[in-house]
């Protein structure tokens, strides 16, 4: 005998499978749902390998980190807690603070360590953004004012809008691409086995550089964009311009996808927490690294510019956040509230790696009041 509890569980099945064959969801998107730590290891990817010298950064043997205390709204009641405390009552897998190139306090979930490699989600968006810079010193890009379809003349078959046409790299990079937004489109790119097919069907709500939409698709472009101007995969141009010459003391991984082994550059950067921070380094020294430019000042100075033209808002910009005029902060963010948060009076950097949270907990605690709480107090 058939239960009402089976038939309703079989024609949720049967709406899902539905829903998979007439969109062309990956069916894996269904059952894996939402993103975690383990996708690094379920999806192939390539590897960055650290260089022979490991820079490290010096510890502060005796600094009381107790005395930091920060404000818990976690239960909608203003707790006054030290860090420690705080941070083991969240889902926190690492988080460092660092003030003038010296470790004052690290923080490792249960089973985690320094080497333990930690995904980046959207924080990667961040690293993409660099990489074009880099390419545009170089000289492999000419201007981020360039046109799209001048490095990928193949998006002319996926769509017949003209507005693709006026796409420049800068929408890209600033989200004002002007992109539809369709969820089978990051479930395909994200889960699927071949990335190009979210990128086909391109479709266009509004003029590139007058709005801005926040999408996965427009980092995935720019990082095509990157490998056709380099004729390089972002991981091994990555490898050569910052992570051998920035001493990166683990090898890093990129996830791809498995057809065309195209990495995943909106996302999906596995590192570890101290060689996330030096990245955080190479923006709070403004590009320079141990009196070398690795970016150029042009650059630096432009990713963290207050600029609301061509559609763009006042705290995002080339794919940072800007943060308080008052703190000069700025931050790279992801997924579960990943965080490289740059301080760049107080030369502090403050890394913050999370696994998911409860919603409703992970909606109370906000990190940049946090971080701002603790660089107070430093």
């Amino acid at each position: 005998m058939i239960t009402g509890i089976h038939i309703n569980k079989s024609i949720l099945l049967l709406f899902v499978f539905s829903l998979v064959l007439t969109a062309c969801i990956p069916i894996n998107s269904i059952f894996l749902a939402m993103p975690d730590d383990k996708d690094l290891q379920r999806s192939p990817a390539h590897l960055i390998q650290a260089g022979e010298n490991c820079y490290q950064f010096s510890k502060h043997s005796d600094f009381e980190v107790s005395r930091l205390k920060v404000n818990d709204w976690t239960e909608d009641i203003p707790f006054f807690v030290d860090i420690p405390q705080f941070l083991q009552t969240h889902q926190v897998r690492s988080f460092l603070i660092l003030r003038r190139d010296t470790l004052l306090y690290e923080y490792y979930a249960q089973d985690l360590s320094a080497n333990s490699i930690h995904p980046s989600y959207s924080i990667a968006k961040s690293f993409t953004s660099v990489l074009v810079g880099i390419a545009i010193d170089e000289g492999h890009i000419q201007s981020e004012e360039d046109l799209v379809i001048s490095y990928l003349p193949e998006l002319k078959t996926y769509t017949t809008d003209e507005r693709l046409n006026q796409l420049k790299i800068k929408h890209l990079l600033n989200h004002t691409s002007g992109i539809h937004y369709r969820l089978e489109t990051d479930a395909k790119i994200y889960y699927g086995r071949n990335l190009m097919r979210g990128i086909k069907g391109l479709k266009f709500d509004h003029q590139p550089g007058t709005y801005q939409h926040y999408l996965n698709i427009n980092i995935q472009l720019l990082g095509l964009v990157l490998q056709n101007a380099t004729q390089k995969q972002p991981s091994a141009y990555l490898e050569e311009k910052i992570w051998k010459p920035l001493g990166m003391c683990n090898d890093a991984i990129w996830s791809t996808d498995r057809k065309d082994e195209l990495e995943k550059t909106y996302c999906c950067l596995g590192a570890t927490a101290l060689d996330y921070a030096k990245f955080g380094r190479l923006f709070l020294k403004k590009g320079v690294w141990e009196d070398k430019r690795i970016v150029s000042e042009a650059w630096y100075n432009k990713s963290i510019a207050r600029d609301t033209s061509e559609g763009s808002s006042f705290n995002y910009n080339y794919s940072w956040y800007i943060g308080l005029k008052e703190y000069g902060d700025f931050m790279a963010i992801g997924l579960y509230k990943q965080h490289i948060y740059v301080h760049p009076k107080k030369e502090i950097i403050i890394i913050s790696l999370n696994d998911r949270e409860k919603p409703l907990k992970a909606e109370r605690v906000n990190w940049w009041h946090i971080f701002r709480q603790l660089v107070d107090q430093l």
